[in-house]
């Protein structure tokens, strides 16, 4: 047998079993989601922009966005809210346009500002199990397909993720979120956005991850009934009157709505604190 015949074959026969293997344990889109959204879990710190997009006809467009920036250590989180377009006329009694988060010992002292109270800064403080850094509690071992119906690839780096509307929310959330530091006011309205949402059924998503990061960098959420009944839920919180609220509501159930959360990078350098005067000033919460 010629030798050098012997050894191509055998050099086609070890890259097609190679090729074949590496088909074989090459990672299910699930498997990608889940590795992503572990790393997100894990290490939150980042860049976030939450915006709710509305374009309604013969009105125009306008969106709810929600900037919120986290540091791991020491641990701050940092958000406001703003409106544009339409909605800065249609929205004016967004509470706590912007607030602040941060550890404190054992306590997780949360300062916002009261718009009823002429931009008053209030301050909060919930216990905390024990005065280990928080971002020592982040692991990825977290079930994070929990609620998960399936993932499918979209194309690119896209996913199609569902998600179960019946696992949104439980009465039970409601403590966990008090002890993560919101507020009474926030616990009510973000309870009645997703009992809102599950009534509509599974929320359908588009993710996008990061290849060299493995992270998730976008999630989307396109035309739903969902969302309109999302942005139904915040014109009925924070509209300006009866009237107005009427008329916005009627011409969300004719519009375009679209939600998207974005992450990037804390800027290199960025360092987040409660500014010194809002920590002087601010008055004690009920």
């Amino acid at each position: 047998m010629n030798i050098t015949y012997s050894l191509k074959k055998a050099c086609c026969l070890v890259m097609t079993a190679a090729s074949i293997g590496g088909v074989a344990l090459a990672a299910t889109p699930q498997d990608t989601y889940e590795e992503a959204a572990r790393n997100m879990a894990a290490h939150p710190q980042g860049a976030y922009t939450l915006t709710l997009g509305i374009k309604m006809p013969f009105v125009g467009d306008g969106a709810v966005v929600n900037q919120i920036n986290i540091q791991e250590q020491p641990f701050v989180v940092e958000s406001q809210v703003k409106t544009e377009g339409f909605a800065s006329q249609a929205m004016d009694k967004i509470p706590q346009n912007k607030a602040y988060g941060v550890q404190n010992g054992k306590k997780l002292d949360v300062y916002y500002m009261d718009r009823e109270k002429d931009g008053q800064w209030m301050k909060k403080s919930y216990d905390l199990k024990d005065s280990k850094p928080i971002a020592s509690y982040l692991t990825d071992d977290h079930n994070v397909l929990s609620g998960v119906k399936s993932v499918t690839r979209a194309g690119g780096n896209d996913y199609h993720v569902v998600f179960d509307a019946s696992r949104l929310y439980t009465a039970s959330d409601e403590a966990n979120w008090k002890k993560e530091g919101m507020t009474d006011e926030q616990v009510r309205v973000l309870a009645k956005v997703l009992q809102g949402l599950q009534k509509v059924g599974d929320v359908q998503t588009v993710v996008t991850i990061d290849p060299s990061t493995k992270r998730i960098s976008r999630i989307s959420l396109p035309l739903t009934d969902q969302l309109r009944s999302l942005a139904l839920t915040l014109v009925d919180e924070f509209g300006r009157n009866d009237a107005e609220k009427a008329v916005s509501q009627s011409f969300i159930k004719m519009s375009e709505v679209n939600l998207t959360i974005d992450y990037t990078a804390l800027p290199q350098g960025t360092r987040l604190t409660v500014p010194e005067n809002i920590i002087k000033t601010a008055k004690t919460g009920k």
